[in-house]
């Protein structure tokens, strides 16, 4: 079959190359997710805008490779079928595969194993400490913990002074990805 697939043209190594990597992609989705905390990191990205991405499962990308890279394989050397009605179907069934797959994420895991909470629900009220300094009229950083880890949010004084890095506040107001906080009285060195 390998001689097939390299003297079958370029398309074929595509579909091949695709399917190895989705294969990867959901090995490394799922170590990852053994894993979890060994690799993790924070990334931080404050917008504005009224666009949001839609969450898809990393399995659900990787079984759209798959199906995509495994089809097109199927209709390529054992089909032989031309290049475009084999892409054509190849889409169609990773599209397939790859929706049902996300709908179950969607709609059978997410609702009952999801531990995320809405921002503004779950931080209203919380103490947190101070991790990057909040000028008088500026910006600066917050983080607590909740049950799915650590949480950083922008911060502003909601008293409009400077509060510095490693004092304790309460968030009073989300508003976006920034959080407004006052100083906790007598928890810090007053």
């Amino acid at each position: 079959m390998l001689q097939e697939l390299f003297a079958s043209g370029l398309l074929n190594l595509v579909y091949a190359g695709i399917l190895a990597i989705s294969f990867l992609f959901a090995l490394l989705s799922l170590v990852g997710a053994e894993i979890g905390n060994i690799l993790d990191f924070d990334f931080g990205l404050d917008s504005n805008g009224a666009f949001d991405f839609i969450s898809i499962s990393p399995f659900a990308l990787a079984l759209f490779g798959a199906a995509f890279g495994l089809t097109g394989l199927l209709t390529r050397l054992w089909l032989e079928m031309d290049a475009i009605p084999s892409i054509l179907v190849a889409t169609a069934v990773g599209l397939v595969l790859g929706g049902v797959a996300q709908a179950f994420f969607v709609y059978v895991l997410s609702p009952t194993k999801s531990s995320h909470f809405s921002l503004s629900e779950d931080a209203i009220g919380r103490e947190a400490e101070v991790t990057i300094t909040i000028p008088e009229s500026g910006l600066g950083q917050i983080a607590y913990n909740n049950v799915s880890g650590r949480v950083t949010l922008g911060a502003r004084s909601a008293t409009g002074q400077a509060i510095t890095n490693g004092e304790l506040v309460i968030i009073d107001k989300i508003v976006g990805r920034v959080a407004l906080v006052r100083l906790i009285e007598g928890k810090n060195g007053e």
